[in-house]
């Protein structure tokens, strides 16, 4: 969470909430995710899916174009019913999976890396997957697990994307003539063949990020700040193994290859968005981090998605917002060089996620046929006039409700949780079940109590950051409170905690911001302040602070103090 700006009036924040109604409708329920599926061994049983579950050519079928996706839903069918029977050999066959329990990737010594690796020979190893060839210096667990997410999240990819997918023409050739009504398995079985690919795509994995930084610095300035790279010149993804797997680096970078190599894209040398849309390609892969793998299927999208946290907090008690007409003017390299890139990034995956997990089909068509474009895939979508969407706000999309969080529970362990300025109650927060990784809490302004914060994180052990502010929170939460030593910001203001919240914090030594505006501290609170040696910013304006225990904290304290411009009482 980006630290509050000190000017920010309080007024603005107190009245976030109903300028958020004003911006809109409040948000319906919907099923905010497309769910698919993932390769199964043998012996795996399922539960069932939701019957509400939507699936990737659902907004198809809405917007009319059902007809021209080929064999898009015959495609689906194949893999609902790899779920419902893994150990179907005919599906089996078709999709490329091994049979039983056989492994689908190879491992061996290799000397045929790209030479600008300039690896020495044998000292490395060559993965082969049904769809990767990944050139690794890490050790065996580390390249089967990065081998294994790769081949499943390619899966979800071409469900997701099946219209640009290089092998769409295969499949739905395969399935002309289909009668819906019969198994997709007796099909197959009569029709028999396999889908099949031009060729692998090229994956390196490095040892370490000292081994990734010295590779690749020379060409890639900055590179040693990131932690996956995908070269358009080159035609590989670069990764480096680590204690912490980064998932979503891993599966953004994935996206741009796969939109590079695994369609039918003429782009050749030329790269995507050179001149304007390059938020397209990038809100993509951004939205594509969402990604949750579970054991039997899988989900991209919902309100949940950890990019769509900042998006909120950004747009919601921020007040920034950025138009689509506004990203969409900016190419490769403008956007490149804009001083507020992480802004401008932030709201390119926050729009995606508006056009994709939308409830308005029409808009995640407009997607498929951009992102066609500037790929240069040839796609039949018709001729049907698709215009730009409604470039409206994007706050009655974040302003989750209950409705919404009941409709489109997590599936994912989270691990930050923004739903400050929505329209949420301790029932909606109830329905999330417990979320015991949260380190980032936004719930500032909602009329929630002490219960509903413990319900939510019965530990505070891992929180970090903490934001409370306006809620309906006491000095009870002072005993959970006492757990929280990572915290780092706390935001506490306008609520009726006292001097035993700031007793039970005082531990926590890494605390750097402390806001406790209009609170019931008293003097018997300061030198617990005074000890948090780490403090850049503290707010106690409008407490039961004397006078002179305000010039004495002022006096002695190096951090920000009282940054707040209160314009008027709350």
């Amino acid at each position: 969470m980006a630290k509050k700006v000190a000017a920010l009036a309080v007024m603005v924040w107190l009245f976030a909430a109903a300028l958020n109604s004003r911006a809109g409708d409040p948000v319906d329920s919907w099923i905010d995710r497309t769910t698919m599926f993932i390769p199964l061994d043998a012996n795996v049983q399922c539960d069932e899916l939701s019957p509400t579950s939507r699936f990737p050519d659902d907004a198809m079928d809405q917007a009319n174009v059902g007809n021209r996706s080929g064999g898009w839903s015959a495609y689906l069918q194949v893999w609902k019913a790899h779920r419902r029977d893994p150990t179907d050999g005919v599906l089996r066959r078709f999709l490329g999976l091994p049979i039983g329990d056989a492994p689908n990737w190879s491992a061996k010594r290799s000397r045929t890396a790209p030479t600008w690796l300039r690896w020495k020979p044998g000292t490395y190893a060559e993965i082969d997957t049904p769809h990767f060839v990944i050139y690794s210096q890490a050790d065996e667990a580390a390249s089967s697990a990065v081998a294994t997410d790769l081949e499943r999240c390619y899966w979800v990819w071409t469900q997701m994307f099946f219209p640009l997918w290089e092998a769409r023409d295969q499949v739905s050739g395969v399935f002309d003539g289909w009668d819906a009504t019969s198994p997709v398995s007796n099909h197959l079985a009569d029709n028999r063949g396999r889908i099949t690919v031009r060729s692998k795509l090229k994956v390196v994995l490095f040892r370490d990020a000292v081994e990734y930084a010295l590779a690749l610095s020379r060409d890639v300035p900055g590179i040693e700040r990131s932690t996956g790279f995908y070269s358009d010149a080159r035609k590989a993804m670069c990764l480096y193994a680590s204690d912490v797997d980064d998932a979503a680096t891993r599966r953004h970078e994935l996206v741009h290859q796969l939109f590079r190599e695994a369609t039918r894209s003429r782009l050749a040398r030329s790269m995507p968005g050179e001149r304007s849309g390059f938020w397209l390609v990038e809100g993509i892969a951004g939205y594509f981090e969402s990604l949750f793998v579970g054991d039997t299927f899988a989900t991209v999208g919902g309100w949940d998605s950890p990019r769509l946290q900042f998006g909120r907090y950004r747009t919601l008690v921020g007040g920034d917002e950025m138009s689509i007409d506004e990203l969409q003017r900016d190419g490769r390299l403008a956007a490149q060089k804009r001083d507020d890139i992480a802004r401008w990034y932030a709201h390119a995956i926050t729009q995606m996620h508006r056009l994709i997990d939308g409830n308005d089909a029409k808009d995640r068509m407009w997607v498929y046929r951009e992102l066609a474009k500037l790929y240069q895939i040839d796609v039949d979508f018709g001729d049907d006039p698709v215009s730009m969407p409604d470039d409206a706000s994007t706050r009655p999309f974040l302003a989750v409700d209950d409705a919404v969080l009941i409709a489109n529970r997590p599936t994912r362990s989270l691990e930050s949780l923004c739903l400050a300025g929505c329209e949420v109650t301790s029932v909606g927060l109830a329905s999330m079940g417990v979320q015991a990784n949260l380190t980032w809490l936004d719930l500032a302004r909602l009329p929630i109590g002490n219960d509903a914060v413990t319900g939510l994180v019965p530990s505070s052990q891992r929180i970090e950051q903490l934001t409370l502010e306006a809620t309906r929170i006491d000095a009870g939460l002072a005993t959970w409170l006492a757990g929280a030593n990572k915290l780092r910001e706390l935001d506490l203001s306008w609520t009726k905690v006292d001097d035993r919240v700031i007793d039970a914090v005082k531990s926590a030594a890494g605390i750097e911001v402390l806001w406790m505006t209009g609170t019931k501290i008293t003097d018997q609170s300061i030198p617990a302040i005074l000890g948090m040696g780490k403090l850049s910013s503290v707010d106690v304006q409008r407490t039961e602070i004397t006078n002179a225990g305000t010039d004495r904290l002022r006096q002695s304290t190096s951090a920000d103090f009282n940054p707040l411009q209160l314009r008027s009482a709350p």
